[in-house]
Formats: C-alpha cells, structure tokens, sequence
C-alpha cells in the first residue's frame, strides 16, 4: 500500500467506515458519491475546480498514477486523495469526499515559512494587549436590595438525579425527553453549574457537592431556581476537559486519574473554531499559519493577521483554548493576542471590531452558530493535510459532516463521568432523598438512563423530543453519528464506530433535511438487510 507521505490531500464522506471491502473499491456512503467531482470553494461559495499546488510545488509526480488502489491522483485538482476505507490520521484527514475544501498556502502566506519547520521555536514576544472591554455593564433600574433567596428544594420529585458540572448539554431539552412526570419514569435533573475542572475534582475527590442555589427541571424541561438545605453528593459530573488535562487545579493533584470505579462516558462532540467577522475575506488557515498567528502575535508574518489588538485567545483554564494549543503544539497559558474576557464576549470582540480584515479569534459551536449572521468559522487545514475544511460539507450547512468524518480537526467531547457497579452507572449514597422516598435501586436505574441518553448510547423514554434537533442548535454532534474518536484534547484521530448509530436522526433533524436512502422505521424487522437496525427511528 501506497505510503501517503504527507502528499495526499482531501477528505472523506462521513460514512468511511461504513463498508470498504476490497482494497481497490472507492470510499461510499449513505449519500451516493460513487460518481463525484471534487473542487475547492471559491470566494463566492460554489465548488470550483482548483489545480493550483499547496505549499508551493507539492504535487503528484508521474508515478503518482491511477492504479485502482486506494490512491486517487486525479482527486481534488490533481491534489490526489485516499479512497479506501481510513485506518489511521493521515488517511483520516486526507481521503475522498464530496464536501467543499479551501486550500491554504502555506508557501505563499507565510513568511519564511519552512516546510521543514513547521513549528518554529517560539521567542519572547514581550508583553501581549490588554483584555478586551465589552464595555461596562448597563446601571441596574433601582436598587431593589438582594435578590430574594429560592424557595426549597423539591427532593420528593420522581427519580432525583443530582448533576454538577460545566455547560454545554441542552438540560432543558433532555430533562423534558427523559420524561420526568410519571414515577417510574426517567429522571428529575438538579442542576449545579460549575467549571470543567471543578466537575472532575467532585468525581474523584467527592467534593464540592451541590449546595446552595441551583435550578431544577420539571417535566416540560423548565428550569427552576431552587435551594438545597443540605450538601447532597453529585451522581453525575460534567466536563468539557479529559480530567488529566485539570492536573493541579481544583485541589487535583499533577498526576490526575479517574478512581477503577469511575467511568469518563464521551457525549456530545463540540467543534471549536478559527473565527473571523463576518465580512472578512478570509476564508481558511492551516495549522502551521495558526501555529505562527498565535505562537508569534505581531511578528507571525501571516497577513492579515498581523496585529495583537485584533487578535483574540481565552486563558489557559479554557477548554476553547486549550484544544486550539494542543492541536497547534503551543504552551497552553502562552498564547499571543488578547484575551477575549470570555466565551461569550469573543463574539462582541469580533462583532465590534473596527478592523475586520485583521481580526481572528478562538470561539466555539455554540458561540459562532447561533451568530452567523456577524461571524463566521474559517477552513481549517490541519498539519499533514493539503486542503482545509469547514466543520460541515458547507459553509451553510448543519450536518458537521466533517467533523464527523475527521476531515476537520478541531473539537471536543463533552465528558459525562459516573461511579459504576459491574460496568453500569449507580448513582452516589444519598441518605436525604433515600429519606424522602427515593430508593437507591430507582436512583441507579435513572442515573444510568440519563446518563447513556446524555451520550446517545440509549434512546430517550420521550422520543417526540427532538434531542438531536437541540444538539444542532449549538452545533454540537451526539457521539453516535461520529466516524472518529480521539483520547484527548488535540490527539491524533482514530476511527471509531459507535454502539448505536443515529446518522439519519442527527441529519434529518432541524435544521437539516432526510438524506436519500434513509428509512423511518418503529422496529427492526422492517429495515433492509443493508440497514438492519432501527435505531432512533430510521434503519441504520
């Protein structure tokens, strides 16, 4: 087999790993792209075809010619792409697909730039600018005093479920999809939000426990602020880190391992973004130009973005931030630039900016979907890949195709970590609720359902509830439409296929449409032999 050599440059369908059975027969997929033609985009958004050579010159060579193998020199403008089924990373971000792709020069953008250094040392920039200031907030009508403290806690709620942890899962949606108003039922979600970190200290240390004011959801997924009189011990924790990457914070120690007993369940994956206003020209950068962007600031000789007033990072307690220095190999808290003042004043600081064409920041899914009106995701084009690639087949796409497929690089999984008992998900010893009649056997059961619905592993008890449709929302995909996995922020990408599939769902679902060739189904004895599970009601 051809070795790839870092000269194969394109992308894959998301289906890659669906059937390739003889080494010569192209990649396919739940979309037919038996017969495609491959093209890069264009300023105006369309698919053109591009022979231009990245990097100044790297293009196939007469040996590189169809041999009906698993290298295609003809794909993407003569680039030449992988068509058989993916097994590692340079395959992975260098195969076949139909989705849009953006080249970025490295040779004609970067100043200096070294194909053999792609990662330069880095030197002492001097001090980087002052945070960004979205401004003081408006002044309070009047002076009405504290605000009132919540009534109490409701813990005789059917199947309580105490949750702490960081954002990022639509509670309100699966709170309603888990059905909590029958006794039997689902789960009643308590809700404390906190840091990452502080999530992954509660599992391993056991502290802190939810106090205080917290929300609850009722069963048409409300959420309700409410006090808990009592220190109650978390059954669920939530994290948008890996826990070894909270070594020493949160009273962790440098050497952080989740306990034999507790097990890290991946949710919902979070592709995180290169953004630009939207009216910037820019529409891609590769790896090696961020590299030198964030790593060098003023001095990166990556035009346009060249000047740290408009150059934008979070701090090092980001999980934005840290998957951004992973995957560049930069120091996590080294990044040049401004701090933004956080996630959501990222997209103030792009919005507002007074110089578009020089601005560029690190945000998030959630942040830049539900803004695309104002900004917008660039390509990106990882180390080892010739072409970049948006987090869907389009720039107007919601289908995140190639975050799926591991044509784009950047993101990832929300972390649901719970103690289990032979392999399954208990919930933590409660004596208060156990007192108010909710029996250890009914709580291990809601936490293990909840938990495996959080992270698509089990089928919601109220499936009217559009939870894909949620995850969409905030650009967020559910693990089980995912092709590739990786074991931790940044790390090289493997292919993976998940227990339980939901590619038609998560497509069909809004906003998106049905893909040809996906089957409604109430029951597998319906579904063809070529999709034999029904699964989230389509054959899969």
């Amino acid at each position: 087999m051809r070795s790839l050599g870092g000269r194969i440059e394109a992308r894959t369908f998301y289906f890659f790993a669906l059937v390739i059975a003889s080494f010569a027969v192209a990649c396919s997929s739940l979309l037919d792209f038996d017969q495609f033609e491959v093209g890069a985009l264009d300023d105006a958004g369309s698919n053109v075809t591009d022979t231009g050579s990245p990097d100044g010159g790297d293009t196939p060579d007469a040996s590189d010619t169809d041999d009906g193998g698993c290298f295609d020199p003809a794909g993407f403008g003569g680039r030449g792409c992988w068509r058989c089924a993916p097994t590692n990373q340079d395959e992975i971000l260098n195969a076949c697909t139909a989705s849009d792709f953006v080249p970025f020069d490295n040779a004609a953008r970067i100043a200096g730039y070294d194909p053999n250094t792609p990662q330069p040392p880095l030197v002492d920039g001097g001090p980087t600018p002052p945070p960004f200031d979205a401004g003081a907030p408006p002044p309070p009508v009047d002076d009405a005093g504290p605000a009132p403290t919540a009534a109490p806690c409701p813990l005789n709620l059917p199947n309580p479920v105490m949750i702490l942890g960081a954002t990022g899962f639509p509670m309100d949606v699966i709170a309603k999809a888990m059905g909590s108003a029958a006794p039997g039922a689902g789960a009643t979600m308590y809700y404390s939000e906190k840091s990452s970190c502080v999530g992954v200290a509660s599992r391993i240390l056991n502290t802190p426990k939810l106090s205080g004011e917290i929300v609850y959801y009722d069963s048409a997924g409300t959420a309700r602020k409410c006090t808990l009189e009592e220190e109650h011990p978390a059954d669920i924790n939530l994290s948008a880190l890996f826990a070894d990457s909270c070594a020493g914070q949160e009273g962790l120690s440098q050497n952080v391992q989740l306990p034999p007993d507790v097990q890290d369940l991946l949710g919902p994956v979070n592709p995180i973004m290169l953004a630009t206003p939207k009216t910037s020209t820019e529409l891609v950068i590769s790896a090696e130009a961020a590299y030198k962007v964030y790593g060098f600031g003023a001095a990166s000789g990556v035009a346009p973005w060249t000047d740290e007033l408009y150059i934008f990072r979070r701090t090092a307690s980001s999980a934005n931030q840290q998957t951004v220095a992973r995957s560049l190999g930069l120091p996590i808290g080294g990044l040049r630039g401004r701090d933004s003042s956080g996630s959501s004043n990222m997209k103030n600081a792009l919005q507002f900016s007074d110089n578009p064409v020089k601005t560029i920041g690190i945000s998030a899914s959630e942040i830049v979907d539900i803004n695309r009106d104002v900004m917008k995701a660039l390509a990106f084009q990882h180390f080892g890949q010739k072409v970049g690639f948006y987090p869907d087949s389009s720039p107007g796409a919601f289908n995140r195709r190639n975050v799926r497929d591991g044509h784009y690089f950047l993101w990832i999984p929300l972390h649901v970590l719970v103690r289990t008992v032979a392999g399954d998900p208990v919930a933590a010893q409660n004596l208060v609720l156990e007192a108010n009649g909710a029996t250890a056997t009914a709580r291990n059961a809601a936490v293990k359902l909840l938990a495996y619905v959080m992270v698509n592993r089990q089928e919601a008890p109220v499936k009217s509830v559009d939870l894909f449709g949620a995850l969409k929302v905030v650009g967020n995909v559910p693990q089980c439409a995912m092709r590739v996995t990786r074991a931790k922020e940044g790390a090289p990408l493997t292919p993976f296929e998940p227990s339980l599939r939901c590619d038609c769902a998560f497509e069909a679902a809004s906003p998106g449409e049905t893909p040809a060739g996906c089957q409604s189904c109430t029951e597998s004895s319906t579904c063809p032999a070529s999709r034999p599970t029904c699964s989230f009601g389509y054959c899969e």
